[in-house]
């Protein structure tokens, strides 16, 4: 199981994607592929403030689509993983790097679940018993 943070999930509809993100993505089977209800949030939060600034539904209806072509492979934030969420949290902070919550929201998903997390921002998971990969990064 692989879930995809938000910078995998959204760089195939950016203007001109990274080619090894879209290697990666196409070899991946893609039923293995997983989002979570933070991701949706952080996706949902995008798309209303390009809407407010331009009034261009672009990414509501992007969104949309996600959520139709993930729709059984959506993994929620319950309160087990808030849980370990907030442990997270405080096992980073005692090392002297503050976790944003938002991060820490899907790590806890991720571990909760024994995925990898697909994302770009490696370093902002690090210390955490995760499994990561970055397909940004060639053999990723």
């Amino acid at each position: 199981m692989i879930l995809l943070d938000t910078n995998i999930l959204s760089e195939p509809g950016r203007s001109r994607p990274d080619a090894q993100v879209a290697a990666w993505l196409d070899r991946t089977n893609s039923s293995s592929l997983h989002i979570c209800s933070p991701v949706v949030a952080e996706l949902s939060y995008g798309a209303e403030r390009f809407f407010k600034r331009n009034g261009s539904t672009r990414y509501i209806v992007s969104l949309e689509i996600t959520l139709s072509e993930f729709r059984d492979r959506i993994l929620p934030y319950d309160a087990t993983i808030a849980r370990l969420t907030g442990r997270l949290i405080a096992q980073r902070e005692a090392t002297g790097r503050p976790l944003d919550t938002s991060d820490a929201m899907i790590a806890a998903i991720a571990i909760a679940h024994g995925a990898t997390l697909a994302t770009r921002n490696i370093r902002d998971f690090d210390g955490l018993d995760l499994k990561l990969t970055n397909p940004f990064e060639t053999g990723a």
